[in-house]
């Protein structure tokens, strides 16, 4: 039991007590409790359901874009919200056994948070030193902010060093100002400010590279960070050459505009409409006999009434952890009904394989035979 458990469950005592009916006992609510989570998970077993999050196997890092992975940096699927992070990017030096859940799920499951660097919701957040919320994405682009811990990449600190010039800024992708700290145009004399999430979901150019530099001291790496907005990202930079007359394209130049507009305008619209999404949470299923069979577990005056304030009061909670079993054992075991599924998938595509590498085997043989045949014929 938890915090907010015993709440609940002295509201519903105080309720009993009105009535005139015995309170229900910590020992049998966690007994009915762990029997509700027991039972759905045999059901989502029985009916081939698994409430946990698909995992999208072309799915990319969401703080670098990147899908591809080493041995030594994979990427890592939060098991509650479907997080998709590199280990390096996220600051996960080890993968862990089991089940895996990003900062914000770990430590504020039921609640939205917000960056306090941007407007968007979702991504990959840790925590400010001071107790916040910010991307890592965010931090990354930020020059002001730094990581007090440069292996875990938590917290974030160094937040109070950001000029107020940056927090006035206007992001000319969701038109928002003050609110979140933009980054500006690399371009000199380019001051088109926008926030790094807009940048991220606008497509806009944005590269960081190790710079190595020989000075004095001796060989050090630096990080170069180079963002352009869309007028001025490289690739488009060919839409500004001169024609053979010496006179500028102007029909490419403005065909390039309308196309930038709309690429903005769509970028706009998806960000305001993740702002305001509701995430979709697979709840889970106990059919009315086996809630009758966990109800006679139980022998205490109006105990099926009990019984289904629980199950709505249990749901709820569910609901409020994305879908996950509130037991730990039962997380470890979706994980690993996954990655069994997984195992078994690879196996029946390696046995596929074979019966096509016999195959070809045995065509190869045949057309040997049919040669040799009508070389002896000859």
């Amino acid at each position: 039991m938890d915090e907010e458990d015993c709440v609940w469950l002295d509201i519903m005592n105080e309720k009993r007590r009105k009535d005139d009916l015995p309170e229900v006992s910590p020992d049998t609510f966690e007994l009915l409790m762990d029997r509700l989570e027991k039972e759905s998970y045999f059901q989502s077993q029985s009916t081939g359901k698994d409430l946990g999050p698909s995992i999208d196997e072309d799915a990319v890092c969401c703080i670098c874009n990147d899908g591809e992975c080493q041995n030594s940096n994979a990427i890592l699927f939060c098991d509650m919200c479907n997080l998709a992070v590199h280990q390096e990017c996220y600051g996960v030096p080890y993968i862990p056994e089991g089940q895996w859940l990003c900062r914000r799920c770990l430590q504020s499951p039921s609640r939205a948070v917000d960056c306090v660097l941007c407007p968007n919701k979702g991504g990959a957040f840790k925590q400010t030193d001071d107790g916040r919320w910010a991307h890592v994405v965010c931090a990354l682009w930020i020059p002001e902010v730094c990581f007090a811990n440069t292996v875990f990449l938590e917290p974030l600190d160094s937040i109070e060093n950001i000029p107020p010039a940056r927090w006035k800024l206007s992001c000319y992708i969701c038109k928002q100002r003050s609110v979140g700290a933009c980054i500006q145009c690399h371009k000199a004399n380019c001051y088109t400010a926008f926030h790094v999430t807009c940048a991220q979901q606008a497509g806009l150019y944005m590269r960081m590279e190790a710079v190595r530099e020989n000075n004095a001291n001796g060989t050090s790496y630096n990080v170069r960070k180079t963002a352009y907005c869309d007028v001025h990202a490289p690739a488009d930079m060919d839409t500004n050459q001169e024609d053979d007359n010496g006179k500028t394209d102007t029909f490419k130049k403005a065909k390039a505009k309308a196309k930038s507009r709309e690429k903005m305008r769509k970028a706009r619209k998806i960000l305001a409409e993740k702002r305001t999404a509701v995430p979709i949470v697979s709840l889970p299923t106990i059919p009315p006999e086996r809630l009758t069979k966990i109800s006679s577990m139980v022998s205490m005056p109006k105990n099926r009434l009990f019984l289904d304030r629980l199950l709505s009061y249990w749901i709820l909670k569910r609901q409020s952890r994305n879908g996950v079993p509130l037991l730990r054992r039962l997380q470890t075991a979706q994980s690993s009904r996954r990655e069994h599924d997984i195992d078994k998938e690879c196996a029946s595509l390696g046995e596929q394989l074979q019966y096509w590498q016999k195959l070809r085997q045995d065509l190869e043989r045949a057309r040997l035979l049919v040669e040799l045949i009508r070389k002896e014929k000859n």
